[in-house]
């Protein structure tokens, strides 16, 4: 089965691996976002979402759930 990446932002499947696949990150053709976080479907699940119109609400939630980075500091404190 071929699997279908999605974008967690602009919901586009046009997404490719970031730097070769050395950093662990993707990166999406459409909006140009770059990160670890990625929803993964099989093709069969993916018809059956875009099918039934509920794509985006899908993605929605499974991104919800991704906790924020934190901030890391400028400088280091000593």
């Amino acid at each position: 089965m071929k699997r279908i990446l999605i974008c967690p932002v602009c919901k586009s499947n046009e997404i490719e691996l970031d730097t070769g696949g050395y950093t662990g990150k993707y990166y999406c053709k459409r909006c140009g976002y770059v990160g670890s976080f990625i929803i993964e479907l099989n093709e069969s699940e993916y018809k059956e979402l875009l099918k039934a119109g509920e794509l985006e609400k899908f993605v929605e939630e499974k991104a919800k759930n991704v906790p924020k980075e934190e901030k890391k500091p400028e400088k280091y404190p000593y």
